[in-house]
């Protein structure tokens, strides 16, 4: 490390030493490297891009999609791949090139269970990001027939059939995401090995409600027994697989102090305790980082996947935001990263050791 910043001075020292003798030459009329040759000199250095100053109180996106139409983007009367006028549906193609942009802008996928829970497992100098997708349509994972195991057959161009095609494109990529889906579950036939298929393949099946109605315009006891139901369904048919998480139906109510938000945490009905470690909103803007003092784990904010020609929290207008404080990996899950400046921003640590830089 020592002989690496060694060489590094060195190597500034020389790039002055050039750039200084160009000038003095071409004062005198004479030319003997050219402007093309120093910017050639800079690339070619092992030393002039570091790596990704380390963040790990930087913010993290947590993606909202619900469905993925198999049809080209141009097809549809909107901007970009939306499928509908909020966008809150995209199309194949533009939900394959937002992995593909996630990807090359040095995003890998975690667990949303694991965000909860202060496990961020990320390449060094790579971000993390979250996936998650609302109301369970068909679209998501589209069956189209079993083979001779009975084993079922996804359509490539369904939500889980393109993630499928990123584990392989990308290694390292870590393809995850979480479902969060209501009584009716994926609408389809097959629907419980469906679910199967998707805890045994690296991904989460969250709560998004029994029958999925603006909470904020019932009651408590209402919303509690909505969101029991939904987890007795679960657990009929994956156990305890699913993750405690509930996606707030049209993202209601749409505060932390509502008392109907504050009664779902917790509560006992017909004699069972029922617990859930974390609320979704249907936000517009990226969350802290679970080791931010003014992280709240327990009702979190989420990015619409739409385009608005760069306006409104639209996905080029969200990454183009993070990059003044995007959440950067050490790559050590035993430890958290921070920046000397920011030990006041410090929050609950998850038990991990502390460096400060």
């Amino acid at each position: 490390m020592e002989i690496n910043k060694l060489l590094k001075k060195c190597y500034y020292f020389c790039f002055v030493v050039v750039i200084f003798i160009f000038f003095a030459c071409k004062n005198q009329g004479e030319s003997i490297l050219t402007i093309d040759e120093v910017e050639s000199f800079e690339a070619e250095s092992p030393f002039v891009e570091d790596k990704p100053m380390i963040n790990e109180l930087g913010d993290i996106p947590i993606m909202m999609y619900h469905g993925i139409e198999n049809i080209a983007s141009d097809e549809t009367q909107f901007v970009g791949g939306n499928v509908d006028k909020d966008g809150y549906n995209r199309t194949a193609e533009a939900f394959r090139k937002d992995l593909d942009f996630y990807y090359k802008s040095g995003y890998r996928m975690i667990r949303l269970s694991d965000y909860v829970d202060g496990k961020i497992d990320c390449e060094e100098g790579k971000s993390p990001i979250v996936l998650t997708f609302d109301d369970g349509n068909t679209n998501n994972i589209l069956i189209k027939g079993f083979d001779e195991n009975g084993e079922i057959i996804i359509d490539e161009n369904s939500a889980v059939g393109i993630l499928e095609e990123y584990k392989k494109k990308y290694s390292d990529f870590n393809v995850t995401a979480t479902f969060f889906i209501t009584k009716k579950l994926f609408r389809q036939d097959g629907n419980r090995k469906i679910m199967k298929w998707l805890i045994a393949h690296g991904y989460d099946i969250g709560n998004h409600t029994y029958e999925h109605v603006n909470l904020s315009k019932k009651d408590i006891a209402f919303a509690q027994y909505d969101v029991a139901m939904q987890y007795e369904i679960l657990n009929s048919i994956i156990g305890t697989k699913f993750v405690n998480i509930v996606a707030l139906p049209l993202g209601q109510p749409n505060t932390f102090e509502n008392p109907i938000t504050q009664s779902l945490y917790e509560f006992e009905l017909n004699g069972k305790t029922y617990i859930t470690k974390a609320l979704m909103k249907v936000g517009w803007k990226p969350e802290r980082s679970p080791f931010h003092k003014s992280a709240n784990v327990k009702y979190l904010m989420r990015v619409r996947a739409y385009d608005s020609n760069g306006e409104e929290f639209d996905l080029s207008n969200t990454f183009k935001e993070l990059e003044k404080n995007r959440y950067v990996s050490d790559g050590d899950t035993e430890k958290i990263t921070i920046k000397a400046t920011d030990k006041n921003k410090l929050g609950n640590t998850y038990g991990l050791t502390v460096e400060i830089k």
